[in-house]
């Protein structure tokens, strides 16, 4: 059976046909909505993927959705619109929640007008979320990018990061500090970067974070720009300055020491983004360590100034709807983001 993404409406009777569905839909229906949730992409068949992420997600985030499959590079120009709604049961009182969802397919010149096609659909003055899943193209359009509240991207896919980089802090740049950034490729890492803080609770292992001489990173396949993220994330935490890059990039410390980092590529099957990191002093070794099919990380302090600490600290999934339900709930300004981010920046390759 082939996919249909609802019921078809003409562009500009989409706020008609949506007060239609409310009303046939009778009492036992709630509309709720929190946010404007946009996925843009340029793929064909998006609209197929991306409807599945919004129904394993819309129990859990009230909004409206709207999805968005372009082809820019189309000639002339076409629009087309459906309409649906997301419903879930209300538990022990009876009834269903709903929110709305809208569905475009642009091609040509609708697709690089996304501002008027598509924002003018926007629920109310409700905060505008953009998750854009294309690469970022020149030249930077502020006309499109100061609608957006919150820029959702993910910089694990960017086959050229240090352009994509660029262009997103151009956009930045242009929304005066209204759009945050918000890369699924860091919230990738906040787990990770939460077991490794917790490994130096201990008051015998806090100190030895400022005699650290060597980190060792394993990586899955297609995962080096998560790796460097969390490689950012450390260095800014801990004061340390690029002065070597190439693949065996090396950093100095507040003091002047030299810190050693390796990047490793694993060749073991499916498993999480980061397997491994491994932080070692003159006189302690302190690991993170996730195995596959493990969704838990254990983290281990050891050495002559230490008493042998192992912990279990969960590990949630890393799959897509995991995280974006985890950014959509934390609403963080992502500032060590931005700091991490220019540390390792010369690192993109």
């Amino acid at each position: 059976m082939s996919f249909t993404p609802g019921i078809s409406v003409p562009i500009g009777s989409i706020e008609k046909a949506l007060g239609q569905l409310w009303d046939e839909s009778g009492e036992s229906k709630t509309r709720a909505s929190l946010i404007n949730l946009a996925i843009y992409s340029e793929e064909q068949d998006s609209l197929e993927s991306n409807n599945a992420v919004i129904q394993g997600i819309a129990g859990e985030h009230a909004m409206r959705a709207l999805l968005i499959q372009a082809d820019p590079t189309a000639q002339g120009s076409s629009a087309e619109a459906w309409i649906s709604m997301n419903c879930y049961l209300r538990g022990a009182k009876g009834g269903e929640v709903c929110s709305e969802q809208i569905s475009f397919e642009l091609r040509g010149e609708a697709a690089r007008s996304l501002q008027s096609v598509v924002f003018s659909h926007l629920d109310s003055d409700l905060p505008l979320i953009l998750w854009w899943q294309a690469d970022f193209r020149p030249p930077i359009d502020g006309k499109l990018w100061r609608w957006v509240d919150r820029l959702l991207f993910d910089s694990q896919i960017w086959q050229n990061p240090k352009e994509q980089f660029e262009l997103v802090s151009k956009i930045a740049a242009i929304s005066e500090t209204r759009t945050i950034l918000c890369d699924l490729n860091w919230t990738r890492t906040f787990p990770l970067r939460q077991a490794i803080a917790g490994i130096f609770d201990s008051s015998c292992a806090l100190p030895e974070l400022q005699n650290i001489k060597t980190l060792e990173v394993s990586y899955a396949t297609s995962f080096r720009i998560t790796a460097l993220l969390l490689v950012g994330w450390l260095a800014d935490r801990l004061g340390w300055k690029l002065t070597q890059g190439g693949e065996y990039p090396e950093f100095q410390d507040t003091r002047g020491g030299k810190i050693s980092v390796a990047l490793h590529q694993s060749a073991k099957g499916e498993e999480a983004s980061i397997s491994r990191v491994l932080l070692t002093s003159s006189r302690a070794s302190f690991e993170a360590l996730h195995e596959i099919g493990s969704d838990l990380y254990i983290t281990k302090a050891q050495g002559d100034c230490l008493a042998t600490a192992t912990r279990k600290v969960r590990a949630p999934r890393e799959d897509i709807n995991e995280l974006l339900l985890l950014e959509l709930s934390r609403n963080s300004q992502h500032s060590l983001y931005n700091r991490a981010v220019k540390v390792v920046q010369s690192l993109w390759g």
